[in-house]
């Protein structure tokens, strides 16, 4: 397991901004779904940004998605960032940022994990290829 995840989090108004930091693994999904049912219990929107993670282990996501419950609080939380398809739980929001900010993959980076991960339909890449059809 790895050790070196930490997270911060900032509110503003009725909006809760977690900021994940490191690597997200089994023992940082629990670390996450504690920091969200604790602004489910005030009521607040979440949005986590994944930007700053080094990695996300399947494992994480896994835990996370298992373990945070299936209610109305999924349709709270709204995940972005390059990790964000990574860790995305079932019925939570994947929010795409700025476009015209993102890399703008082609599918033959080296180390590209357009390539790699073809099953993330939500994907800079994949995004890339639906507009360019339209």
């Amino acid at each position: 397991m790895k050790s070196n995840f930490y997270f911060e989090t900032s509110k503003k108004k009725q909006e809760y901004h977690i900021h994940l930091h490191g690597v997200f693994d089994g023992a940082s999904a629990f670390e996450l779904i504690e920091i969200i049912l604790d602004g489910e219990k005030q009521g607040l929107t979440m949005f986590i940004d994944t930007s700053h993670l080094k990695e996300a282990l399947p494992f994480g996501q896994s835990i996370l998605d298992t373990h945070l419950p299936r209610n109305a609080i999924r349709a709270k939380l709204n995940f972005k960032g390059a990790w964000a398809g990574d860790i995305l739980p079932a019925g939570c929001n994947l929010l795409s940022g700025h476009p015209e900010k993102e890399h703008k993959c082609t599918g033959n980076c080296r180390n590209c994990r357009c390539r790699q991960d073809r099953r993330n339909l939500n994907t800079t890449c994949e995004l890339n290829k639906k507009m360019e059809k339209k």
